[in-house]
């Protein structure tokens, strides 16, 4: 009954989990920061804003540099990295900026969102950039979808892994009396067309170039042993890449 409120960070807090919360009367309050900056903004208490990490902290300056990086100095912000010249300039410019590697934008009367990380921004061979995560968590909303994974760099259309729901999956099996094991439900012709009806809703409400056009079903989830997750349960793009290249590859020739 003391309880005032919790403070988030660390990684992206749903949009809807964030708004439940808050319609029962539980103030969470979400923020933003990184080890080389501490914390950069927050959501104030009675002024929170769904969906941004709230206003910065006094004596944080922040702009967005041209390619959509949140560039930060100011207070909190590390001197460098201990012994490591090279890699503190890389980061830091000469006027001081540390670049954050997040994408965002500020709104006018200054919440801060953050959209997707730089590294994870998908390329189309159009020139059109896409920000995967937003659209990812749309995905996970589904009862279907347990992960999803969207690649398209130096493709035409976006491309998508997808790990199902599997005891959404195998509850569908045993009332359907469909039988195999999940490399064979995952081939399924109705399980395939429930699968694209869940894309397709979330593809309606998207920009055509950032349509969800090809998808794979994968048989097991990820997991930290595989190296496609971390510790804290964060999906590594890039091991998941490499573990589904051939995929990824007929992707590419289709």
């Amino acid at each position: 009954g003391r309880l005032r409120y919790g403070v988030s960070g660390g990684a992206p807090l749903d949009t809807k989990a964030l708004s439940l919360f808050l319609g029962i009367g539980i103030e969470l309050l979400e923020g933003y920061g990184l080890s080389e900056t501490s914390i950069i903004a927050i959501n104030r208490p009675g002024k929170e804003r769904v969906g941004t990490v709230g206003t910065l902290l006094p004596n944080a300056e922040i702009k967005i540099a041209e390619d959509g990086e949140i560039l930060m100095r100011g207070q909190g912000q590390m001197k460098g990295y201990f012994r490591r010249e090279e890699a503190t300039r890389e980061v830091i410019s000469t006027e001081g900026w540390f670049h954050t590697g997040d994408i965002g934008e500020i709104s006018s009367d200054g919440y801060l969102k953050i959209t997707d990380r730089k590294k994870d921004l998908l390329v189309l061979s159009n020139g059109k950039k896409v920000a995967p995560q937003p659209i990812e968590a749309e995905l996970k909303h589904s009862d279907w979808i347990a992960e999803a994974v969207l690649f398209g760099d130096r493709q035409s259309t976006v491309s998508a892994l997808i790990v199902p729901a599997f005891d959404k999956l195998l509850t569908w099996a045993k009332e359907n009396g469909v039988t195999g094991n999940t490399e064979v439900l995952i081939e399924n012709a109705e399980v395939q067309k429930i699968v694209k009806a869940e894309i397709d809703k979330i593809n309606a409400t998207l920009p055509d170039y950032e349509r969800v056009k090809r998808f794979r079903l994968l048989p097991k989830p990820f997991s930290i042993d595989s190296g496609e997750l971390t510790p804290t349960l964060k999906v590594r793009r890039k091991v998941v890449a490499e573990n589904y290249a051939s995929i990824l590859a007929s992707f590419a020739r289709d």
